[in-house]
């Protein structure tokens, strides 16, 4: 009952915040193409008896990580360090790599979207 109240009054909140966001900002059209991006993800099996929490060991096959190389994003050398300045030690120098991690999402997929958004809006 108090669930399905909650769930009542966020929905105005929700459609307030969805009008006031402007429809370039909601998708940015992909400028990467999927060839450049190395993506990271783990599956865990566990055997045998169950955990007493169920969900504590799937935490982490939330986790995705990113790999692009700086060259393949087509950025002048200005633009290579700027995106150098702004990862931090995100950014592995010597190889030219950028590496980005998510497990904000409780789906892979989600988090896979969200580390392509996070690069797009670090290579504008």
């Amino acid at each position: 009952m108090l669930l399905a109240r909650l769930a009542r009054s966020t929905r105005p909140a929700v459609r307030r915040f969805a009008a006031d966001v402007p429809a370039a900002q909601a998708a940015l059209p992909r400028t990467i193409p999927d060839e450049a991006l190395d993506f990271e993800m783990r599956m865990y099996v566990h055997a045998g008896r169950k955990l007493p929490v169920p969900e504590a060991h799937m935490i982490s096959e939330y986790k995705v990580k990113l790999r692009v190389k700086i060259e393949d994003l087509g950025l002048d050398d200005i633009g290579a360090a700027r995106l150098a300045y702004l990862t931090g030690p995100r950014f592995d120098a010597a190889r030219g790599v950028l590496t980005l991690t998510a497990e904000r999402f409780p789906s892979r997929t989600e988090n896979r979207r969200y580390l392509i958004h996070q690069l797009e809006l670090l290579k504008r």
